[in-house]
């Protein structure tokens, strides 16, 4: 995976609202290495994984697709 550091302190968050992707009423469920909360996410079934998103140290963050996308990627599913 390039351009993500896979021991970067993340923070994964449950959003609150209606589903907007805006930055706003979200609750952290908790907060971690990255490669660790993309498995947990991998792992979770669709319906309670719908509503995440993922803040990684940097200012990036990442949406469910993507987490799925990077956990494919390096086996971790």
């Amino acid at each position: 995976m390039s351009g993500l550091d896979w021991n970067a302190e993340a923070t994964l968050h449950e959003r609150d609202d209606a589903g907007s992707e805006m930055q706003y009423n979200f609750s952290v469920l908790k907060k971690g290495p990255l490669r660790d909360l993309v498995t947990d996410v991998a792992s979770m079934d669709a319906s309670r994984r719908a509503r995440l998103v993922l803040d990684v140290s940097g200012g990036k963050s990442l949406n469910v697709t993507e987490m799925l996308e990077l956990a494919k990627q390096e086996g971790l599913t």
